[in-house]
């Protein structure tokens, strides 16, 4: 050591180093720097200036090689390591000594003080991610940060329920196999959402477990037999022989008799209060109710009155027509077994004429109903501007969870007629799709949607067979939008173009509402309808969509092909909706159905308008159905008052066009004669108003 060297205090050199005291006295104290100490006794140590440019080398050098370790993701600091896997810091130290981390990670010299109980450890370490966690392994928090699809919070709770596996070798640790999770995770979700659905549920009593033992029975038992196809045939009454959307339909019979019953057995027990209307309520049950005051043969005239004060109009005819079929079924069961015995038959004979009065006090059709037992609802009919205005306000609805599905559900309906209890059971596979899983186009970007009988009303009303449902442009690309919305939300894991469109959970394609969806959204944008009436604001429901549809289609004249206004509009418009079209005998036995061509030259000609106000603006104009608005009144133009003219013949001649439509075969009231007569009045008409359209 050279003897001029001078000796300086630890504070001093620390300075000189520009690094802090603390660092500076751990590192001098470490070796080889240690030999640079002079001790003359335990208060005054002093330093070899000669150190400083070595420590300040070596600081410089090893704290750089700490941050960039530190900054770059691809390593794991060793105490994010111990948390993983679940051990200390002291435990994860002992295991790198052993060898069985080698070659997994890197180590810097540490240029600070370590804890007291970690003093012997002098070097920083950093693993490699790819090394150590193989490429899948990682913590529950990694997972839900990594993945779009769960939040960290829930992915804990499933921690904490014990539902997520762990890979042996990983066991007591905070790892998991990534992989294996995001497989497992939309399995849990529909396990998670059925279990509470299942809670929620067992919560509520349904109007069938309030019932007795004898009671369910017969009504299980009828179930059972419509379940299996069986018809009730019985005093000239015939039920129908295949019950639609069988497995909801039966639930719904079930239910509904069942409500009939409490009503019944609440009025005999003498409790005014209709406590279970709504079961979601929770009402308590009152104590005097008691299932045993009714024998289900033994109904009296004087029960239906127990109904028909607490229930109205259709709801009334609804109950008639499930509770004659219900005991039609029983009392041919019961005839049966009575013809033997004679004292058996007088007992029958009874019951049945009890059975009867009771029937025979409810209404059976609307015209039974007095008019104000009739809830009359306006139906909204929209233009097309309307139509756009409210997918806007549903995307602008700042009080929705989910305004793109929504929207995409209300211009589906408004241009393809899917109707709202369809909605839920509607897949992604019924549209035909490109090999991406996103819509498949024709060269004018229409696209299909082949909507089958088993989720259509009833299960009667498929897409076309052979020209399926086309889908306009406009709405191919709302569709391949929210589409697009749910590849991402679901996963690369889940294969495209499968489960469900509408979905409880985007990233869960699989798991569908079990009822019809509610559009509850409906219910926010009532009071922003200001374009249209008071009460059809009050009405207004979610199907007015689909009335808008068909609406648009028949009062649209068709000005670029006025041959296609009539029987061929009136059909394309009911493949459009999915209807039978109303035919005559000749027509359905004797004619051709309307060609692919003629079809889609309606569609494009009423329905296939663009989902933007002004371009929708423009549409209308060049398509003849909107007047261009004038500048000034008083430069109005001999051509525009003609157009205002040809607007209203146009108007005529639609109405005239449906007249004839209903008088394709005679009314009954009408004699053979005034029938001919009417007709060829309004085919004259017709072709007084079609010369003036043309000029002629």
């Amino acid at each position: 050591m050279n003897e001029e060297s001078k000796f300086i205090s630890r504070n001093q050199a620390a300075k000189s180093c520009g690094i802090s005291g603390k660092c500076f006295n751990y590192l001098v104290n470490q070796e080889p720097f240690n030999k640079y100490l002079l001790n003359e006794d335990s208060n005054n140590i002093l330093v070899n200036s000669d150190v400083i440019p070595l420590i300040s080398d070596y600081y410089k050098t090893h704290i750089a090689s700490f941050h960039y370790y530190n900054s770059i993701s691809e390593y794991i600091p060793a105490s994010r390591v111990a948390q993983m896997l679940n051990i200390s810091y002291r435990e994860l130290f002992v295991e790198v000594n052993s060898g069985k981390w080698s070659g997994m990670y890197v180590k810097t010299p540490k240029c600070a003080p370590p804890p007291k109980d970690l003093l012997d450890i002098k070097f920083n370490y950093f693993f490699l991610r790819s090394k150590f966690l193989k490429g899948k392994y990682n913590t529950i928090e990694s997972i839900g940060k990594n993945q779009n699809i769960i939040s960290v919070t829930q992915l804990q709770a499933y921690k904490r329920r014990g539902l997520l596996p762990q890979p042996e070798h990983l066991k007591h640790t905070n790892l998991y196999d990534e992989n294996e999770i995001i497989e497992l995770l939309p399995s849990l979700k529909v396990k998670t959402n059925e279990e509470f659905a299942e809670k929620t549920s067992d919560s509520i009593t349904s109007a069938y477990d309030l019932l007795n033992t004898s009671q369910q029975k017969k009504i299980s038992k009828y179930i059972d037999y419509r379940s299996k196809g069986g018809v009730v045939n019985y005093n000239g009454y015939t039920s129908k022989y295949q019950v639609a959307n069988k497995v909801e339909s039966l639930k719904v019979i079930k239910a509904k008799l069942s409500s009939a019953f409490v009503l019944i057995i609440s009025g005999r027990c003498g409790i005014e209060e209709d406590f279970h209307k709504n079961p979601l309520h929770k009402n308590k049950t009152p104590i005097t109710f008691n299932p045993d005051v009714l024998d289900l043969l033994s109904i009296r005239v004087e029960d239906s009155f127990y109904i028909t004060s607490k229930r109205k109009g259709k709801t009334l005819i609804n109950y008639y027509h499930e509770l004659k079929a219900f005991y039609y079924y029983l009392l041919d069961e019961l005839e049966e077994e009575a013809l033997d015995e004679p004292n058996d038959f007088r007992l029958f004979s009874k019951q049945k004429r009890n059975i009867e009065k009771f029937l025979n006090q409810f209404p059976k059709r609307d015209i039974d109903l007095k008019d104000s037992q009739i809830n009359h609802k306006i139906k909204t009919f929209l233009t097309r501007e309307q139509m756009v205005l409210i997918k806007q306000l549903i995307l602008e609805d700042v009080r929705s969870n989910n305004s793109i599905k929504y929207a995409t559900m209300w211009q589906l309906a408004s241009t393809t007629g899917v109707r709202p209890q369809e909605f839920h059971k509607l897949e992604i596979s019924h549209f035909h799709l490109d090999s991406k899983g996103y819509l498949l186009t024709d060269n004018d970007g229409w696209g299909l949607l082949s909507l089958p009988a088993k989720i259509a009303k009833q299960e009667r009303s498929p897409s076309h067979p052979i020209y399926h449902t086309p889908i306009p442009r406009d709405t191919v690309k709302q569709l391949n939008q929210y589409i697009s919305r749910l590849y991402m939300r679901q996963g690369e894991h889940i294969p495209r173009g499968k489960g469900y469109l509408f979905r409880k959970n985007d990233a869960l394609p699989f798991y569908r509402y079990k009822k019809p969806i509610h559009f509850g959204f409906i219910n926010r944008l009532r009071s922003r309808l200001d374009f249209i009436d008071d009460a059809s604001k009050q009405d207004f429901i979610f199907k007015a969509s689909r009335h808008s549809l068909n609406n648009t289609i028949m009062r649209t004249y068709i000005n670029t092909d006025t041959s296609l206004n009539g029987s061929i509009k009136q059909t394309a418009a009911d493949h459009q909706l999915r209807h039978k079209p109303a035919k005559s005998v000749g027509e359905e036995y004797y004619m051709d159905d309307i060609g692919k061509e003629q079809y889609y030259q309606v569609l494009d000609a009423t329905i296939n308008f663009p989902w933007d106000l002004e371009e929708l603006r423009k549409w209308e104009e060049n398509m003849g159905y909107r007047i261009q608005k004038a500048i000034n009144i008083e430069k109005i133009t001999l051509n525009e008052v003609f157009d205002e003219e040809t607007k209203e013949l146009q108007e005529q001649l639609l109405v005239i066009e449906e007249q004839l439509l209903k008088l394709k075969e005679k009314p009954k009231p009408m004699t053979e004669q005034q029938w001919i007569a009417t007709r060829q009045k309004l085919i004259k008409i017709k072709n007084s108003i079609t010369f003036k359209l043309k000029g002629e």
